[in-house]
C-alpha cells in the first residue's frame, strides 16, 4: 500500500500499490509452461505404462485362448482313446470264448473245418436286386 497526500491537505489516502505488469504474466506464462509440460510428461508416462499393462493382458489372454483349445483337443482325443480302449476290452473278453473265437477266424480270415464247404451270400438285400 502506498499513502499519497492530497494536494494542500493534511489528509493521506492509502492507495493500493500498483504492481509490475511485465514481471507478473512473464512470471505466470513460466508457471503454465512448466505446467504444460508436466502434464505432457504425465500423459507420455502413462500412455506407456497402459501400453505395457494392454500388451501384457492381451498376451496373457492369447496364451489362455490357445491352452484352452489344445485342451479340448486332447480331450476329445482321450475321450476317443477310453472308447477304443473300452470296445479293445470287450473284444479281449470275447475272444476268451471259444465258440466266437471260431466264428471270428472264420469270417475274417475264410478258414474251415476239413471237409466243410463255405459260401459267401452278400450281406444287403439290395446288393442282390442291384
Amino acid at each position: 500500500m502506498e499513502v499519497r497526500k492530497l494536494a494542500n491537505s493534511n489528509v493521506s489516502v492509502l492507495e493500493p500499490k500498483q504492481q509490475k505488469t511485465s514481471t507478473k504474466p512473464s512470471r505466470s506464462n513460466f508457471e503454465r509452461k512448466v505446467h504444460k509440460r508436466r502434464l505432457v510428461a504425465l500423459g507420455v508416462l502413462f500412455a506407456i505404462v497402459l501400453l505395457t499393462l494392454g500388451s501384457q493382458i492381451i498376451s496373457a489372454h492369447m496364451t489362455y485362448t490357445s491352452t484352452a483349445q489344445k485342451i479340448e483337443v486332447n480331450q476329445k482325443k482321450l475321450n476317443k482313446q477310453k472308447a477304443t480302449q473300452s470296445d479293445l476290452k470287450v473284444e479281449i473278453n470275447q475272444l476268451q470264448n471259444k465258440n466266437y473265437l471260431e466264428k471270428y477266424i472264420r469270417e475274417k480270415y475264410m478258414y474251415s473245418k476239413p471237409g466243410e464247404l463255405i459260401y459267401n451270400l452278400p450281406d444287403n438285400v439290395n446288393a442282390i436286386q442291384k
